[in-house]
């Protein structure tokens, strides 16, 4: 999907122009990466659709459709110590003040049944003991599943041994060995603050 400023049909050879175009602006200008560090854009789109749930997206093709959002309660801070200190978690400030925000989400859920989950943590915990469980034996101990691809069950993982550096984000594509995943640039804000630019599309694949 691409930004409603954007909203028009494209030709096969228009959509590679404008990919080019947004790696570009993912690459690092830096007036976007001024506006990316600024924002905390999961909580604008929190309080933009608390009553309505649904926001307008325009896919590549210029079609527009409407996409639904859902959140939870916040999770309190002592539950949250709590499960920090059971399961020895060492989660980013960033994945905090969301659960404190809202214990997981839906976000640009629409009629194809794609979108993403993000995971409550007692989700993300219980979702990566049941992938450890079901045959993902690369799996390490200090990796935490926080986010899956509704659509292809693809998922986005906390390395908890490096979430004090800038790449701490595994992009665990569900068809390939854990060996074969790779470590995105981006922190949790900032892939956040990317995903609303580029209106839900799986920017970290192009």
């Amino acid at each position: 999907m691409y930004t409603t400023m954007d909203s028009f049909c494209m030709r096969e050879e228009e959509k590679q122009g404008y990919h080019r175009e947004q790696l570009w602006i993912l690459g690092g200008n830096l007036l976007e990466e001024k506006m990316i560090n600024k924002y905390y854009i999961l909580e604008q789109l929190y309080i933009k659709t608390q009553k309505e749930r649904t926001l307008e997206c325009t896919d590549l093709l210029g079609n527009i459709t409407k996409c639904t959002f859902k959140w939870n309660q916040p999770i309190c801070k002592e539950q949250l110590k709590i499960l920090k200190n059971k399961f020895n978690l060492r989660l980013p400030d960033d994945y905090e003040k969301f659960l404190l925000m809202s214990n997981g989400a839906i976000l640009y859920n629409d009629d194809e049944d794609s979108g993403y989950m993000i995971f409550s943590l007692e989700e993300a915990i219980n979702y990566t003991e049941k992938k450890r469980l079901c045959g993902y034996d690369g799996l390490k101990e200090e990796w935490l599943v926080f986010m899956v691809n509704l659509f292809d069950s693809d998922m986005l993982l906390f390395d908890m041994d490096r979430v004090n550096d800038k790449q701490y984000i595994l992009d665990g594509i569900a068809d390939e060995s854990e060996e074969e995943w790779r470590y995105l640039k981006w922190d949790f804000q900032k892939i956040f603050n990317l995903l609303f630019r580029v209106n839900g599309d799986n920017f970290w694949r192009w």
